[in-house]
């Protein structure tokens, strides 16, 4: 439903010059219909207008015919007058009066003419069509005289339908801006005290302004290069910022003792959106700063330069949410820039804060645990009952690059999980007897088990072994046995490869049913080739098996404050019976128990299952290797990745075991 504001403005002045005739041109329906397109579209060329005296411009009758290019029923005496004069007075007016209004449609309507013997009157409606479905109005009356033997409008700027010289300005009002919260209700991306270092220009001297900014770079330990070119580019008056400290930093502290000393630099104290730490989740939460011309462009009128809106992550997936809805505000201004009246008002509606499945403390463990990795890596941990992501934490090496959740890395041995279930469907059991060889031929390709693979377990030896002490060649072998359709579809039911409800970027993982080669499909038995998961894909592998059913991840509290268009719906998946679970969690204890896990077996609380995995990559002889743990414990299930690294028990290992003993003592 469209609000409408009509505000009836000063009457025009009507001018009468000669008595009608039973031969005029025109009729005053067609001039206000004139007019009004003039108004509409700022073209006043064709429009039927003489001057407020009513009298033609002199000298501006020129040789040529005067009514050529004309409306019809328009002649000389009013057209002559037109194109120089006062058309482009009116045209120049109307840019003026309306320019604020930016690009929002226009449209003007005349209503009936109201004819009396010697005048006719009509009503122009002008009507903005502005953002929220909601109209703006003004409305004028025009005034229409016989000129010469044809009907013509006397411009005047009231016209316009505002005060003369005065012009429409049409504002945003930013509504309050929501905080991102943690599962319980805690601010996570919300206004926090800064202090924004810089050197202001008018406390210094303009040729002292260049030894101040490189003074107080040096001092923030910054090269100064850039920033003294920007000082000395900036106007007299300007603030150059340099850097932003949160108020607790103690950097903060050092630059400020340091900037007392140095000419026109200055510390403004302000508020910015920002996480709890510089790191927190940084890549979900993503950054909250000024719009920029390109989001201003993209959606024409919705921002004003000053803004504040989400720029990544979530802040921008969820700006529609966090924004809340912005108020309108349409007002008169005189030629200075003052309100003269407001004409139309509509408030702001704040957002609520929308609630994230992530535990705060969690989180903050994940991210210590990673603080020395150098290598990109990643800890995600979610709650196998509900599929919340409780922590995505990335390491320093991944550089801002959200590594746990778009990540696309082959998952190695971890993946044996999948071909073990695709096995278990097949008709083993984790008692099955397979071959472990030290090496095996698929078409010329060699695959062989790690250099420190035990002797002891080579040869015969239960399904469960080959897991827990990750045979490649027994997996491998066993390929006649599980087709890459029956991979393909044990992943899609642990969740590789699902649709996820997730927001921001993020990717479920990728098996293809159909291998090109037989290589393909031998390496992918053991999660290679073109297999690739993210960190936060498997842990939805072993959360499944937890489960017994597909776990899809979700990063949005059910009850979040998100609207249905933002919350995308995950798609349904499949289900494990519960021999296949029993059996999967069985082999998985093993790993702990007997395998390449065991640094798990004293971890405080419920049993520890896992499975360790390395994958080859890149060119390099030998080959670098990404190393994975994935392992559940109760309802947690975590997965660890470090993009390059020794083995997964050796390097990953470690990781985990730090990881889950914090969450077990938290």
């Amino acid at each position: 439903m469209r609000t409408r504001l009509a505000l009836p403005l000063v009457l025009l002045a009507a001018v009468g010059l000669n008595a009608c005739s039973d031969e005029l041109e025109g009729s005053p329906q067609e001039v206000a219909d004139q007019v009004a397109a003039a108004l509409e579209t700022g073209d006043f060329s064709r429009a039927p207008l003489v001057p407020q005296d009513g009298a033609p411009a002199e000298g501006e009758g020129g040789g040529s015919d005067p009514t050529e290019g004309a409306p019809a029923g328009v002649d000389a005496a009013v057209t002559s007058a037109v194109p120089d004069g006062v058309a482009g007075e009116a045209a120049q007016a109307r840019d003026v009066a309306y320019a604020g209004m930016g690009e929002v449609p226009l449209t003007v309507e005349a209503g009936d003419v109201s004819v009396t013997e010697e005048s006719a009157e009509a009503t122009l409606t002008l009507t903005w069509d502005l953002e929220g479905d909601e109209e703006f109005q003004l409305t004028a009356p025009l005034t229409m005289n016989v000129v010469d033997g044809a009907w013509a409008a006397t411009w005047q700027p009231d016209v316009l339908g505002i005060r003369p010289g005065n012009h429409l300005s049409l504002r945003t009002v930013a509504a309050e801006r929501a905080d991102l919260v943690d599962r319980d209700g805690e601010p996570l991306l919300t206004e926090r005290p800064v202090r924004r270092f810089g050197i202001d220009k008018t406390l210094v001297e303009a040729d002292e302004a260049a030894e101040s900014a490189q003074a107080l770079a040096e001092a923030a330990g910054i090269t100064p290069g850039d920033f003294v070119a920007a000082v000395e580019a900036a106007g007299p008056e300007a603030f150059v910022d340099l850097i932003t400290y949160r108020e607790s930093d103690g950097d903060g502290d050092a630059l400020a003792a340091a900037a007392d000393d140095i000419p026109g630099a200055r510390a403004l104290e302000e508020e910015q959106v920002l996480g709890p730490t510089r790191t927190f989740a940084q890549p979900l939460l993503g950054r909250v700063g000024p719009v920029t011309q390109e989001i201003m462009e993209a959606d024409p009128g919705q921002y004003q330069v000053g803004d504040v809106v989400g720029l990544s992550g979530l802040a921008a997936a969820l700006e529609d949410d966090l924004a809340g809805s912005p108020g309108l505000l349409v007002v008169e201004e005189s030629a200075d820039g003052e309100v003269v009246d407001t004409l139309l008002e509509r408030a702001a509606e704040d957002a609520e804060p929308v609630r994230l499945t992530l535990d705060s403390g969690l989180q903050e463990l994940a991210e210590e645990t990673l603080a020395d990795v150098g290598p990109s890596s990643a800890i995600v941990a979610l709650d196998s009952a509900s599929g919340d992501l409780l922590a995505v934490a990335n390491g320093p090496g991944s550089e801002g690059v959200d590594t746990a959740l778009a990540g696309q890395y082959a998952p190695g041995s971890t993946f044996k999980l999948v071909t073990a279930l695709a096995l278990l469907r097949s008709g083993m059991t984790p008692e099955s007897t397979v071959e472990c060889t030290d090496s095996l031929d698929v078409d010329g390709y060699r695959v062989t088990n790690v250099e420190e693979y035990p002797a002891s377990q080579l040869g015969e030896i239960p399904l469960s072994s080959a897991l827990a002490h990750s045979c490649n060649t027994a997996f491998v072998a066993q390929r006649d046995a599980v087709s890459m359709g029956d991979l393909a579809s044990a992943a899609a039911d642990l969740g590789l490869g699902g649709t996820w409800g997730m927001p921001v970027t993020a990717f479920s993982g990728s098996v293809p049913e159909d291998a090109e080669t037989e290589t393909e499909h031998a390496v992918s038995m053991i999660g290679q080739g073109r297999v690739l998961v993210s960190p936060a894909a498997m842990a939805g592998v072993v959360a499944s098996i937890h489960q017994g059913s597909t776990v899809v991840p979700r990063v949005l509290a059910h009850d979040g404050g998100v609207d249905d268009a933002t919350a995308t719906t995950a798609a349904p998946g499949g289900e494990l019976s519960p021999e296949e679970t029993a059996a999967l969690e069985e082999m998985m204890r093993g790993v702990v128990t007997q395998g390449g896990a065991s640094m798990l077996e004293d971890v405080p609380g419920d049993p520890v299952l896992a499975k360790t995995g390395t994958a080859e990559f890149g060119e390099e002889d030998p080959p670098l290797t990404h190393v994975w743990m994935v392992a559940t414990q109760g309802d947690l299930a975590v997965a660890v990745f470090v993009e390059e690294g020794f083995r997964g028990s050796a390097t990953a290992g470690p990781l985990m075991d730090a990881f889950l003993t914090g969450a077990a003592e938290d």
